[in-house]
C-alpha cells in the first residue's frame, strides 16, 4: 500500500513540471502565471516592456516558491511525519531540530497577571532546544504553561527543568493525572482476535487505547442518570478521553468531577470513570 507522502510527492512533481513547462492542457485550464496574475500584470499591448518585467519577476518568484508549496502539502498529506521535529518559525526563517538529536530544557518562566480568556494569571515558559548536530543552532520556544503537559506527551524525550523554574499546573492537568491513575485500576479490555488498534481520532498521534465497558451498576433516580452500554470500538486514547471528560464538568465544582457521568464523545452513551478500560 502506497504511503500518502509518496503519492503526494509523485503528484506534486508531475504538477510542478507541467506548471513550469505549461503543456496545452494547462494553458487551456488557465494554470499559467500569466493567467493567474493577469489582473496585476496588466495588458501586454498597452505596456509591452512593463508587462514582461512584471511577468518575468512573478514567474521567478512563483517557481522558486514551489518547494515551499511542497513542504506545506507534506504537512497536510502526512502530518505524523512532522512529529519527529521541533520548529521555530520566524519572519524569514524556519529552524527545525530532530527530537532524536536534541535536548529540551525549560529555562525561564514569566508570569502575566491578566489573560484574555481567564481572570487567573498566565505563565509563559521558555524552552531551549539544543541539538547535538553542530549544523543546527539552538533556539527557544515560548509556550503557555497550560499547553506544557500536552507537549510533554508528544515529545519522545523527557523535558528537563532548570532548578529555579516552577511550572504551574491547571486544575484540568491535575485532574488528568488523577484520572489516568484511577483508570489504570479498572479491569483492562482485551481486543478480540483479528481486531487491530487504530490511531486515536482525537489526536491521531497515539493508538486508541481505551474502551468503554459498562462496569458501574449504580442506579440513579431515572434511566438518564445511569451508565449505559457503549458499542463503539476503541477510538480514543486515555489522554484525549480524559480531556473530554474534564471538559464536560462543572468548572466551579472540581470536587464532583471523578464521580460524575458524561456522554461518550462518539455515540453519546453515558459513562463514568469506572467504565473506562485500558486496551491490552
Amino acid at each position: 500500500m502506497e504511503s500518502p507522502e509518496l503519492s503526494f510527492t509523485l503528484a506534486y512533481i508531475a504538477f510542478s513540471v507541467c506548471f513550469v513547462f505549461t503543456p496545452n492542457e494547462f494553458r487551456s485550464a488557465g494554470l499559467t502565471v500569466q493567467h493567474l496574475f493577469s489582473s496585476w500584470l496588466g495588458s501586454e499591448d498597452v505596456g509591452f516592456v512593463q508587462y514582461h518585467v512584471r511577468r518575468t519577476s512573478v514567474t521567478v518568484l512563483v517557481h522558486c516558491s514551489l518547494p515551499l508549496g511542497y513542504y506545506i502539502g507534506m504537512c497536510i498529506a502526512a502530518p505524523e511525519k512532522n512529529l519527529g521535529y521541533l520548529y521555530e518559525v520566524t519572519t524569514y526563517h524556519v529552524y527545525m531540530a530532530s527530537q532524536s538529536e536534541c535536548h529540551v530544557t525549560v529555562t525561564e518562566s514569566r508570569q502575566h497577571q491578566l489573560s484574555p480568556d481567564s481572570a487567573s494569571p498566565t505563565q509563559i515558559l521558555t524552552l531551549r532546544v539544543a541539538s547535538i548536530n553542530p549544523a543546527v543552532r539552538p533556539f527557544d520556544i515560548s509556550l503557555n504553561s497550560t499547553e506544557y503537559a500536552e507537549l510533554r506527551e508528544k515529545l519522545h524525550a523527557p523535558i528537563r527543568n532548570s532548578a529555579n523554574v516552577v511550572i504551574h499546573q491547571t486544575i484540568s492537568e491535575l485532574f488528568l493525572e488523577t484520572f489516568k491513575a484511577q483508570v489504570e485500576l479498572n479491569q483492562p479490555y482485551t481486543l478480540p482476535n483479528g481486531q487491530e488498534v487504530e490511531p486515536c481520532i482525537g489526536c491521531m498521534q497515539v493508538p486508541a487505547n481505551t474502551k468503554l465497558v459498562r462496569q458501574c451498576h449504580a442506579e440513579g433516580a431515572d434511566n438518564e442518570s445511569e451508565c449505559q452500554r457503549c458499542f463503539c470500538r476503541p477510538m480514543w486514547c486515555l489522554s484525549c478521553l480524559g480531556r473530554w471528560f474534564a471538559s464536560r464538568q462543572d468548572q466551579q465544582r472540581p470536587e464532583t468531577w471523578l464521580s460524575s457521568r458524561v456522554p461518550c464523545p462518539t455515540c453519546r452513551a453515558k459513562f463514568c470513570i469506572l467504565d473506562i478500560c485500558v486496551v491490552r
